[in-house]
């Protein structure tokens, strides 16, 4: 059903070719802790983190600055109505760790590359990622998979309006391409909007400002369960 038409495939990139939010997980969990352990309810510090989030994603996009943004921020607010500071070293340590990941050869997931490869004989291979240009551009080339796709495109965000452009600016029929991706709000649901097809493939760490209820009205969609499962299916 699938192969038969489809002559483009779209990847989305963190947290569907490698691990990402993983790392603001733990990050997010360390900073609670610290928080927390200083005498603020758990709860709290988690709605002003959710909060202080959401407004920054608008105002400034994503993107690894912009969560260490938010977690200094909140440091900041916390410490002054502690009326001391809180522990800083361990603090620069959750911070050191976090920064580590983005500057590091990403943790890609079982037999992407070779799954890639195994495409690229058939199909024409794109990948679709939003955040900061450097920082995307940089995880795309040192994971190996800049040299297996034709093109990679990096916007501020993936919404209806980003993927109707991408069909009309490259000339692709929409019933012809296939988005592939983890985020339901981010990659399946926009995809399908635009008329087209679309493979969902679950990550237990999806952001879940990307997460939102699936739409599928028209039989385009397909959910996998790994991304090596690509091969059975094309």
């Amino acid at each position: 059903r699938f192969k038969d038409q489809i002559k483009q495939i779209i990847f989305d990139a963190d947290d569907t070719l490698w691990e990402n939010n993983i790392y603001y997980v733990q990050a997010s969990n360390d900073f609670f802790d610290l928080i927390e352990e200083s005498g603020f309810p758990r709860e709290q510090v988690v709605q002003a983190f959710d909060e202080l989030e959401l407004k920054v994603v608008r105002e400034r996009g994503y993107g690894s600055h912009n969560f260490v943004y938010i977690l200094e921020e909140l440091f900041r607010q916390f410490s002054a109505r502690r009326k001391k500071r809180l522990n800083e070293k361990r603090f620069s340590g959750i911070i050191q760790r976090f920064t580590a990941h983005p500057v590091n050869k990403p943790n890609l997931f079982e037999q992407v590359i070779e799954t890639l490869e195994y495409l690229k004989n058939r199909y024409h291979l794109y990948i679709l990622t939003k955040g900061e240009f450097n920082e995307q551009e940089g995880k795309i080339i040192r994971a190996g998979v800049a040299d297996l796709v034709q093109k990679y495109f990096i916007l501020p965000e993936k919404n209806d309006r980003a993927y109707r452009k991408l069909i009309e600016e490259n000339g692709w029929k929409p019933d012809e391409t296939c988005m592939v991706g983890n985020s339901p709000k981010s990659d399946i649901n926009p995809a399908l909007r635009a008329g087209m097809y679309a493979v969902y493939i679950p990550y237990t760490d999806t952001w879940k400002l990307d997460d939102e209820p699936i739409e599928d009205e028209n039989g385009k969609l397909l959910i996998l369960e790994r991304f090596s499962d690509l091969k059975k299916v094309f």
